[in-house]
C-alpha cells in the first residue's frame, strides 16, 4: 500500500528536497507539489483520490498558513496536516497545534526527522484500523510517541498498592514462570502478610492479569489460588 503526500511549498528547489526525504521512505509517494493555497484548495475539490497527508508551509504567498490548515481541517478532516515551517512564535504554534495537526516540523530539519513523522503516522492509522476499541497502552503509545508516562516507583497509585511491589509480583509469575499461588505462598515469598499478598493478588485479579479459582477440600472453605491468566486461558 502506498500512502499518496501532497506537498504545499512555494519553493521547488525546498520542495523537491522534501520530496527526495519522503520517497526514501517505503510506502510513501509524492503526488503532486503545490505552490499556493489557492492552488491546492483547487486539487481538493477536483482529486479523484484525496492526499493521506499533507506536508505544508506556514508562509504561502497567497493565504495564511494557519487559515489554510483550518480549512483542510474542516473540508478534508481525513486528512493528516503536518507543517514544515521556519516559523518558531509561541502563538502561530498554538494555534495550528489546536487545530489538529499531526506533527511540526520546523525548518531546516534532517530526513530522519521526516521519517520519525511518518513512520508515527503508520504507527497510528494501524490502532485505528485494528479494531473499535483501544486500550491504554495503545494510548499512551499515541500521545507519548511509544514512551508511556513512568508510574515512579514509590507511588501509591491504588490504595495500598506500590509500584514497586506490584512489578515483583507480576514477574514473579511472568519472568519467575509462576503458574499458581496462594496469598500464603505469595506472602513468603515478598515477606509480606498474607493480607498484604491478598491485596495484590485480588487487584491482578482486577486488571485480568491473573484469575482466581476456588480448589474445595473435603472439608472446610474452600482455597484460593490465583492463576496467571497466560497459563489459565491455555489450559
Amino acid at each position: 500500500m502506498v500512502h499518496r503526500i501532497w506537498i504545499v511549498e512555494d519553493d521547488f528547489r525546498v520542495a523537491k528536497i522534501h520530496q527526495d526525504f519522503v520517497q526514501a521512505v517505503n510506502g510513501f509517494c509524492v503526488t503532486e507539489n503545490i505552490r499556493t493555497g489557492n492552488e491546492l484548495i483547487e486539487k481538493l475539490e477536483q482529486a479523484e483520490q484525496l492526499p493521506k497527508i499533507i506536508l505544508t508551509d506556514l508562509y504561502i504567498p497567497d493565504v495564511e498558513g494557519s487559515k489554510l490548515i483550518a480549512h483542510i481541517r474542516h473540508n478534508y478532516p481525513s486528512i493528516y496536516v503536518i507543517v514544515i515551517s521556519a516559523a518558531t512564535e509561541i502563538e502561530l504554534i498554538k494555534e495550528v497545534l489546536h487545530l489538529g495537526i499531526f506533527d511540526y516540523l520546523i525548518k531546516p530539519f534532517e530526513q530522519p526527522r521526516l521519517e520519525q513523522a511518518l513512520n508515527k503516522y503508520c504507527q497510528t492509522t494501524a490502532i485505528y484500523e485494528k479494531s473499535a476499541s483501544i486500550t491504554q497502552g495503545e494510548l499512551d503509545s499515541l500521545f507519548y510517541n511509544g514512551v508511556a508516562p513512568k508510574i515512579m516507583e514509590d507511588e501509591i497509585f491504588v490504595k495500598g498498592i506500590d509500584a514497586h511491589t506490584l512489578q515483583i509480583v507480576k514477574d514473579i509469575f511472568e519472568k519467575e514462570r509462576q503458574q499458581e499461588l496462594t496469598a500464603s505462598q505469595l506472602s513468603e515469598l515478598i515477606g509480606s502478610s498474607r493480607s498484604t499478598a491478598r491485596r495484590y493478588l485480588e487487584y491482578l485479579v482486577s486488571e485480568q492479569f491473573l484469575e482466581m479459582v476456588s480448589i474445595y477440600g473435603s472439608v472446610g472453605r474452600p482455597e484460593r489460588k490465583y492463576v496467571y491468566r497466560g497459563t489459565y486461558e491455555q489450559n
